[in-house]
Parts: structure tokens; C-alpha cells; sequence
């Protein structure tokens, strides 16, 4: 692959944002430095090809306690960057290490083969096309890749690895491939545990009912204030924001839940005299008929309202000895059994 013009200055642009991060960082490196050696460099003798991927690193990977990045704090520092500069940045948050195969060479960009996600990624150096020219196809290298225009940049030092260890490499890459899995699914109930801790925070409980109309106007204000920067504004789908109502149950396990005509669904377990009226009874079996509906709400109104859901369920199954110990578990079972044996898996969210 031939690089065109464009992404060639914009190379350029990016070896002078690099050099300017890393100027910012050593500014401040009494304030930094000792993230680095407690979180990246803890396990390792510090050189200083260590020290220089720990600045990488803590550039490129780091959160810190409110959750911006030293890239946020370059950003807001720094006013006078042009939209093409922020946008580099920006992207820039999003870089990943691998163990790469070179699989082919160009003037100014090499192919590669990550061992780790099996993927093939363009890249060229931020140092330009003369820090390519040891490359040769069959290398191993690993590195941290950063995202330009349509390719990747090499960040931070690029280690050449012995040509005959493939087959040992081969397995750590699958080994860290797993141990990534595992990681990654602990990070992700801490994310939507936090998430979760925030929804209840702002709005004061784990369940809120709102006019269809304001969702997308309320859920991008709790983002917000979750997150105050680098959250995009929600919008929700006409399905769901042309309801009267709608009910958002942030649940520990299931993660956050939107329900259509919430309002209705739970009227009768808060005066169950309403089951008089049919639009209400329609309203109940249909969540309790719906594939994508799970026990969720129904529990929810056992726990909330112990006795009137019992009424509510004697009156609409015509049972008067109805026992919500025993009753409501074989009810679930019966129309929500899908739910009950489901592994639940934590949500995608806003990260904090």
C-alpha cells in the first residue's frame, strides 16, 4: 500500500502532536511519573526503553480517578488545536499492543499480522518511512499501534523478536488472548456496576419512569453527569420515544432495561382496582408474553409491592388463594424460563 499525500502530512501533523505530549508529560513528570512506575513499570528493571513505552503508555492507555486521560488534559490545555489535531487525538484514545508478522513491506508502509486477534492492520512510523527500513516479511515484532486517517501508526519502541520463537509467541498470544477475556469481562461488570451506581445516584432509585418525548433529552444529561466529557448524545428509536411512557429499571444483574408504556404496566400493582379496566389487564399479558421482556419488572413489582401484586395476579388468573412464594416462581417459569437459565453478561456502556 502506497500512502497517499494527504495521510503523509498528516504524519507530519502527528510526529508534532506526538513530541508535544511527550513535552507536556515531562513538564509535569514529578506529577506522572510515579503512575508509570507504579502501574506499568512496577515489574520491570526501569530502563529506559521502559520508561519511554511507560510515557506511551500512560499517554495512550491511562484513565485517571475522573476518568479523562492525559490526552483530555492535553486537549483542554491547548485550545488553539485545529479540528484535524483533536481529531487525531481523539482517535488516539483507542490504541492497542500486539505481536505482529510482517507480511509485506512498501516504501512508506508495512502489512501486518497480529497473532493476537488474527487481524491484518496497515502501518506506517511516526518517525517516517526511514524507521521502517529494518523490516523485512516473516519479521515478528512487537508494539503498540495508534489509529491515522485509515491506517495505524507504530507508537512508543518497536521490539524485534527472535524469527525461530513463532510457534512459543504463537501461544502467548493465545494465552493473552484469554487472560484479555477475563480481564476484560471483570472491567466490564466494574464499568456497568459504576454505571449503574450513577444512575441511582442522580436520579434516586434504579427505576424511573419518563415521557417518551424527554428520554433522549434525560438520558444525555445523566451521561453527563457520569461523564462529563467524551460521552456522543443518545438517540433513542421512535419505538420507543412515542410511547406516553417509558420505564428504565437499571438492574444489578440484567444491566439497564427500557420498557414501552411502563406507566400503565405498573399502575395496577399500586392500585389493583384499575384491572377493571381492559387496557391495563392487555398491558401486564403482554409483558408477560413477550419474548424480550424478561422477569425483571414483575419482580420488581413482588418486591415493591408485595400484597398488591398478589391481588393483581389472583384477579387477572382468576386464582384467589393465589401465594407469591410459590405461584409467581411457577408463573416465571412458565413464560419467562428463557430469562431464568440465561448467563448474563455485562452491558456495553458509557466508560467511567
Amino acid at each position: 500500500m502506497v500512502l497517499t499525500k494527504e495521510t503523509l502530512d498528516h504524519i507530519v501533523i502527528a510526529q508534532q502532536l506526538k513530541n508535544n505530549l511527550v513535552d507536556y508529560y515531562k513538564k509535569r513528570e514529578q506529577k506522572y511519573k510515579p503512575i508509570i512506575l507504579t502501574k506499568y513499570a512496577k515489574n520491570h528493571d526501569v530502563r529506559e526503553d521502559v520508561m519511554a513505552n511507560g510515557i506511551d503508555w500512560l499517554i495512550h492507555c491511562y484513565h485517571f480517578q475522573k476518568g479523562d486521560t492525559l490526552i483530555d488534559r492535553f486537549i483542554k490545555k491547548h485550545c488553539a488545536l485545529s479540528e484535524l489535531e483533536i481529531q487525531i487525538l481523539e482517535g488516539w484514545k483507542n490504541s492497542f499492543e500486539g505481536i505482529f508478522e510482517v507480511k509485506a513491506t512498501e516504501v512508506d508502509a508495512v502489512r501486518l499480522f497480529n497473532l493476537i486477534d488474527e487481524m491484518e492492520y496497515t502501518a506506517a512510523s511516526i518517525m517516517g518511512p526511514e524507521a521502517l527500513s529494518r523490516l523485512k516479511n516473516g519479521d515478528l515484532i512487537m508494539s503498540r499501534l495508534i489509529l491515522l486517517d485509515d491506517i495505524y501508526l507504530f507508537s512508543g519502541n518497536m521490539y524485534l523478536l527472535p524469527p525461530d520463537d513463532k510457534k512459543n509467541l504463537q501461544e502467548l498470544a493465545s494465552k493473552i488472548v484469554q487472560s484479555n477475556l477475563s480481564v476484560k469481562h471483570d472491567e466490564a461488570w466494574g464499568i456497568q456496576n459504576k454505571y449503574r451506581n450513577s444512575f441511582i445516584t442522580y436520579f434516586g432509585d434504579d427505576l424511573l419512569i419518563l415521557p417518551g418525548h424527554k428520554l433522549d433529552e434525560t438520558f444525555n444529561n445523566f451521561n453527563h453527569y457520569h461523564m462529563p466529557t467524551n460521552i456522543p448524545k443518545m438517540q433513542f428509536p421512535d419505538a420507543l420515544t412515542c410511547n406516553k411512557t417509558v420505564g428504565l429499571i437499571f438492574d444489578e444483574k440484567e444491566g439497564l432495561n427500557f420498557y414501552p408504556d411502563f406507566a400503565s404496566f405498573m399502575a395496577p400493582f399500586n392500585d389493583p382496582k384499575l384491572l377493571e379496566a381492559e387496557e391495563y389487564r392487555e398491558v401486564i399479558m403482554g409483558y408477560l408474553e413477550s419474548d424480550s421482556i424478561s422477569t425483571l419488572p414483575f419482580q420488581k413489582m413482588v418486591d415493591k409491592h408485595p400484597e398488591n401484586s398478589r391481588i393483581v395476579f389472583a384477579v387477572l388468573f382468576n386464582k384467589p388463594t393465589w401465594d407469591n412464594d410459590k405461584d409467581f416462581n411457577e408463573l416465571m417459569e412458565k413464560h419467562k424460563d428463557a430469562f431464568l437459565k440465561k448467563e448474563w453478561v455485562p452491558t456495553t456502556l458509557p466508560h467511567a
